[in-house]
């Protein structure tokens, strides 16, 4: 069976643009998302529209999608997101349609497969929305799991590391790499064991363009896209 996995989009439309074509192009049996279609950039409405029409989807939700759903009750929630992350959240909440708010909603914060092979998780098994697992993190414990796979997102950086019984696959980020580096996602071929993470270069200057537009002063995301620009062009 051939999979393609990928995660942390966060609003980035014209990153997920691109990666949703070339998604597409791959023809997998299976697709799945470990979530945070939510946070940061100002397309997340737009990408949940993108989500729902792609075939054989298996998604779960990420820490920031369901930080959102506690924002959009909270007026304290959303002003400290806004404060350290920009203003994407208020903006959802404004032009997000009932139908992608209802797709947020009912996303389950870890899954497994019916076959019992594969367990998804943003975070990690033990911890599925806030845990980040490094490459150098202790491995060791996912040896009694009883997957054959484990998919994780979360850290926006890319992973494939073997264990005796079980594999650990993050496809980092589909919208806000962490490395520097541009967008990512994988591909698993689950008879040939064969497993591959594919870039994506995407227009950064639309998406700064966009933010300046917005008048979004945090420079958080600024700072991380000018940095993904800065290491495309060596």
């Amino acid at each position: 069976m051939k999979i393609g996995i990928f995660s942390d989009i966060h609003g980035n439309l014209p990153a997920f643009e691109k990666v949703y074509s070339k998604l597409m192009r791959e023809r997998c049996d299976r697709y799945y998302f470990l979530g945070d279609i939510c946070g940061y950039y100002f397309n997340q409405n737009e990408v949940i529209d993108m989500m729902r029409e792609i075939p054989n989807l298996e998604a779960i939700a990420g820490n920031h999608d369901v930080l959102f759903l506690k924002a959009i009750e909270s007026d304290v929630v959303m002003f400290n997101y806004t404060d350290r992350f920009g203003l994407s959240f208020k903006q959802l909440k404004e032009n997000i349609t009932h139908a992608n708010l209802d797709y947020i909603e009912k996303l389950p914060k870890r899954k497994v497969t019916e076959d019992g092979m594969i367990g998804l998780f943003h975070g990690s098994p033990w911890s599925p929305l806030e845990e980040y697992v490094y490459p150098d993190a202790a491995m060791y414990r996912f040896d009694d799991l009883p997957y054959k796979y484990v998919f994780l997102g979360h850290t926006h950086r890319s992973m494939d590391i073997r264990r005796d019984e079980v594999r650990i696959i993050n496809p980092g980020s589909s919208g806000q790499p962490r490395d520097g580096n541009w967008p990512t996602y994988a591909v698993l071929d689950t008879e040939s064991g064969k497993a591959e993470i594919k870039s994506v270069p995407f227009d950064i200057d639309r998406l700064l363009k966009d933010i300046e537009q917005r008048n979004d002063t945090n420079t958080y995301i600024v700072d991380i896209l000018r940095r993904i620009k800065q290491n495309g062009n060596k």
